[in-house]
């Protein structure tokens, strides 16, 4: 189908309001338009039948990516409601868009940041977590490939535990990869701002968070904040007013008013310009509309450096004839983040048709979507359709799920929501794409795990701590088209600090209530922690009765070395058994460190007993007169109490002396010690 039905839209959208907040009146009276009334409104313009819908979306309009049950939104003047009216549309104000005083001068509009704060914010993060981040310039914006002013590098940013190769394009190794892109359209405030925060939270939570650091472990987090610089820096330039440019700054075609208005300014829209179905609905023709598609797919250097920078992060995996679905298998994840509309979607944008992999994108969204509460579907089904998207060209070509969500319900809205509710409201979303970026198709079909504790964080090694957390197949969004069903808890495990894809060891978990068989469940097992000491990440997911497994969440165990004990053993000739008179002792984790214990043995047993104050590895040497010494390293050890030694005579080989020898074994049990092979006699 290529056209979305009016009905379908309005049935799901039904009771969503995209302000929350009734309608204003501007100050002068509907369809009048005065000499000194420069303000910007918000319109709902109602529709009557499918005809209204494409006549709204065919270009001429500044159609906002929001909508209400029977009404679209668009941004423009008096003039703008005029027109319409004179078409025959009722139209009502939504809301008013005000003037905004500056935070300081290095923000605009309340606080908002500059690109030229983006791209130092960028730089500051890297060079104070040098271990965590790498910043990739991928290419330059189109002022700048002209050698104009105010040109801008696109820069993105990797933020994983580096290795060497990591944060490289064009290569793949064992890491995931998830891409959170904003900026797109250069007048929609807040979604880079959340980027700025996502960016923060994990450089911040590394070491200190136990699934931030266990994500970023194995996996790498590419944020691209402003795909769009150069239209950001025009917005920015109205400073306590913005600029309405939502396309890039080519100015080469149409004669556009210059400062922009919402609905005529020059430039592509980025998000009609992808090499995927481009120029079909949703699109202009018009050089000066706010979605207008450029020349050619690919026109602006923004959108092949975009399209070539995600090419090189993710292997096409995909049929290019787009005849079956995606591989259950396919490994990373997009999330492209506009505003307004509270809404979370997946392809298609081209078309209401429900994509190949349908069941399995809905899946992810509506987990996602839990966490925010938007309304939730494809955007040709709950919003409008539209043509030449990065979001359908990523999913179409690479394969990958790719989510958009539309934030908020206020298209300029004051810069404090960022902190107050936009970003916490979308947090948990984000970090979920995270946990299912090395499988999405496979990963969001199980239970989320949830709230794991510990009855204690940091226990004596030895000492087993009980473990339990919340198996929960019911975290979907409520609202919206195709909500997945719920499954039961069947099952559900934990590792210590290797995880499933690495090839852990599975430790099974018993259900509190004796049988796992609800869509909530909570689990529990004792963790033995016979450890090294220190930090010890233990992963935690449930499976559901379809058989999949969700996604892990990490959770820490601290060991810290066990209590004094007393070692003790023998030490004699390792010729013919006899007991000695040796010195004993034990140093610290590497040899040659401060004695931390020492005894000697009975002469006539060969009997020695020191203590042990909590060390886990350690060496022990046994010195004799007239016999090599012998030291013994005991790795992660908390069970050894008894450790014999056999010396072997350093004049035994040939009746001449021996140089002085020391033989160091690795051991980690008792056993090892008796197995332990020495030199044999010389013939």
């Amino acid at each position: 189908m290529g056209v979305v039905l009016f009905g379908l839209l309005a049935a799901s959208v039904t009771g969503q309001s995209a302000q929350g907040h009734s309608s204003v009146s501007p100050t002068a009276s509907p369809g009048t338009q005065t000499d000194v009334d420069t303000t910007v409104y918000v319109w709902r313009v109602y529709l009557r039948n499918d005809a209204d819908l494409l006549t709204l979306t065919s270009g001429d309009w500044d159609v906002l990516e929001s909508r209400g049950a029977d009404y679209l939104l668009i941004m423009g003047d008096d003039a703008t409601a005029a027109a319409l009216r004179a078409q025959g549309f009722r139209v009502e104000v939504d809301e008013v868009i005000p003037a905004v005083s500056l935070r300081s001068p290095l923000t605009y509009y309340g606080g908002y940041h500059t690109v030229a704060e983006h791209e130092q914010h960028l730089s500051n993060v890297v060079s104070a977590h040098p271990d965590l981040a790498q910043r990739l310039d991928y290419g330059d914006s189109w002022r700048k490939q002209r050698g104009l002013a105010n040109g801008h590098d696109l820069y993105a940013i990797c933020i994983t535990r580096l290795r060497p190769g990591d944060c490289t394009p064009g290569t793949h190794n064992d890491k995931a990869r998830y891409v959170l892109v904003t900026g797109v359209h250069a007048r929609e405030l807040v979604p880079p701002e959340l980027a700025w925060r996502w960016i923060d939270e994990l450089v911040n939570g590394y070491a200190t968070d136990p699934d931030i650091t266990a994500l970023l472990e194995y996996t790498e987090m590419w944020v691209v904040p402003l795909v769009n610089p150069d239209g950001r820096h025009i917005v920015e330039q109205g400073g306590s007013s913005p600029y309405y440019q939502r396309k890039n700054a080519n100015n080469l075609l149409g004669s556009c008013s210059n400062p922009p208005t919402s609905s005529n300014h020059y430039g592509i829209d980025l998000n009609r310009n992808a090499d995927f179905h481009w120029y079909g609905s949703g699109a202009s023709t018009a050089p000066c509309s706010p979605v207008y598609k450029g020349t050619a797919p690919n026109s602006e250097p923004e959108t092949v450096a975009f399209e070539a920078l995600m090419s090189s992060l993710f292997v096409d995996q995909w049929d290019p004839a787009l005849t079956s679905a995606a591989p259950l298998t396919t490994t990373g994840i997009m999330l492209n983040i506009h505003s307004t509309g509270n809404m979370a979607m997946i392809p298609w944008d081209w078309t209401s048709q429900d994509p190949p992999n349908n069941a399995e994108l809905r899946s992810i969204v509506f987990r996602m979507s839990y966490f925010n509460g938007y309304t939730t579907g494809s955007s040709g089904q709950i919003l409008y359709i539209s043509s030449g998207t990065l979001d359908d060209w990523a999913y179409g070509t690479l394969g990958i799920p790719n989510i958009v969500f539309e934030v908020g319900s206020v298209f300029m809205p004051s810069y404090s929501l960022v902190d107050s509710t936009y970003y916490p409201l979308n947090r948990g979303a984000l970090r979920y794409a995270a946990k299912i970026a090395r499988q999405p198709y496979i990963l969001s079909y199980g239970p989320s795990t949830l709230t794991p504790s510990l009855t204690l964080t940091t226990t004596y090694a030895g000492t087993a701590v009980t473990l339990t957390a919340w198996l929960d197949d019911q975290p979907y969004g409520t609202v919206g088209t195709g909500r997945p069903a719920i499954q039961a808890i069947s099952a559900a495990e934990y590792y210590v600090d290797t995880p499933p894809w690495a090839r852990g060891t599975p430790i099974a978990m018993q259900p509190v209530d004796g049988t796992f068989n609800s869509s909530r469940e909570q689990a529990t097992a004792l963790v033995d922690t016979v450890l090294c000491p220190g930090r010890h990440t233990l992963f935690i997911r449930g499976r559901d009765t379809s058989g999949s497994w969700g996604p892990t969440t990490a959770t820490w165990l601290f060991v810290t070395p066990a209590p004094s004990r007393v070692l003790s053993g023998t030490v004699v000739d390792r010729i013919d058994n006899t007991p000695l008179g040796a010195s004993v002792f034990i140093t610290g984790s590497v040899p040659g460190t401060e004695t931390v214990s020492l005894a000697t043995t009975d002469p006539a047993t060969g009997i020695y007993s020191l203590t042990l104050s909590g060390e886990l590895t350690y060496t022990m040497t046994a010195l004799a007169p007239d016999y090599i010494a012998q030291t013994r390293l005991l790795t992660c050890d908390i069970w050894t109490n008894s450790v014999d030694f056999a010396l072997l005579p350093a004049t035994f080989h040939y009746g001449a002396a021996l140089p002085f020898v020391t033989f160091t074994h690795d051991i980690t049990s008792t056993a090892d010690l008796t197995a332990t092979p020495w030199p044999s006699a010389a013939p």
